[in-house]
């Protein structure tokens, strides 16, 4: 019985303390916003010059610091996308060396303060590309089918050995002002400026040539035997030829042609450069997060410093006081 009674008081005792304890924190709370209250009323005209400070120095840094990404995608031609890379970052470090300025035409003080490159990860078009071998396009698959087994996948597709193998890659010229199709130029003349791909440059475009006319020369020759076979009235699919194949095959041999002639003319139009700039995206915004929005931060950031400075006023004037006290008492 005596047990039962220590033990109703003890709860009773760890009721009225746990009671004090957030009658303590609610009041405390309530006098911390108070003094934010007291803080504001005094604080009053100083609060809203910062905020006007603050809010004119942002608005003056969004438009001296704003800054304008204009996206150039590419197609390196010839095995030449390492050789792109490094070309880049080449190019990002020496931009603002005056000299190589002078000798490559690119303004960089006035315009351009950065340069990033990145692929376009297209997985579909690697596995399946129409201008490449049905092999090949298979070793893609087995290549992507080992990926998404054997890791992150999401990673593996933006691992720098696997997205140098993609198609397409985007340039992104990161400038202070608006900048147009000449200022690029400048840039593209000093990535297409290798002497080493434009040998084969030539070479590709002199084979991809003989290899077009070769494939005119068989499709002459088999619209001439499909010719003879129509005026001898042959009976289609049932005819065989001379070399045992039947004509059946032969169609399907002048559609492959006709399909890789295509393809040979519009790799011949995509090899006039030895890094291709397929299309441009130019002047929109950057997509940094503060880019823009300094009218909103300086205010608060401001806000924040100017409190700050208060607390610690405060805070040193206390810790004087108490220190006179004591030397007082002394």
């Amino acid at each position: 019985m005596t047990n039962q009674t220590n033990n109703t008081e003890n709860q009773e005792i760890n009721l009225t303390h746990v009671s004090k304890k957030v009658k303590g924190y609610f009041s405390s709370v309530n006098d911390s916003f108070f003094d934010g209250i007291l803080f504001i009323k005094r604080n009053s005209i100083a609060l809203a010059m910062v905020v006007i400070a603050g809010a004119a120095y942002g608005f003056y840094a969004d438009i001296t610091g704003y800054k304008y990404q204009t996206k150039v995608f590419l197609a390196p031609n010839f095995n030449s996308t390492d050789y792109l890379y490094n070309q880049v970052k080449n190019l990002s470090s020496k931009m603002h060396n005056p000299e190589f300025r002078k000798k490559t035409g690119i303004n960089a003080d006035k315009k351009l303060s950065g340069l990033k490159i990145e692929p376009v990860i297209d997985i579909y078009n690697f596995i399946d590309d129409p201008a490449k071998e049905i092999d090949e396009n298979d070793r893609n698959y087995q290549l992507f089918k080992l990926i998404s087994e054997n890791g992150d996948m999401s990673k593996m597709l933006k691992d720098e050995v696997t997205s140098k193998n993609y198609k397409l890659h985007t340039l992104t010229i990161t400038t202070k002002k608006v900048i147009s199709e000449n200022d690029i130029k400048p840039i593209m003349d000093f990535l297409n400026a290798n002497p080493y791909y434009k040998t084969l440059q030539t070479e590709y475009i002199k084979n991809l040539d003989v290899k077009i006319a070769a494939n005119d020369t068989l499709i002459k020759q088999i619209d001439g035997i499909l010719n003879s076979t129509a005026k001898a009235g042959g009976s289609g699919a049932n005819l065989v030829l001379n070399d045992n194949a039947s004509l059946d095959e032969v169609i399907k041999q002048k559609n492959k042609l006709v399909k890789e002639q295509g393809r040979n003319k519009i790799d011949k139009v995509n090899f006039n450069k030895i890094i291709n700039d397929t299309s441009a995206v130019f002047n929109g915004g950057d997509d940094s997060f503060l880019n823009g929005k300094m009218k909103f931060v300086m205010p608060i950031l401001f806000l924040l410093l100017f409190v700050v400075a208060a607390r610690f006023k405060n805070y040193y004037k206390s810790q004087v006081n108490k220190r006179q006290i004591v030397i007082t008492e002394a």
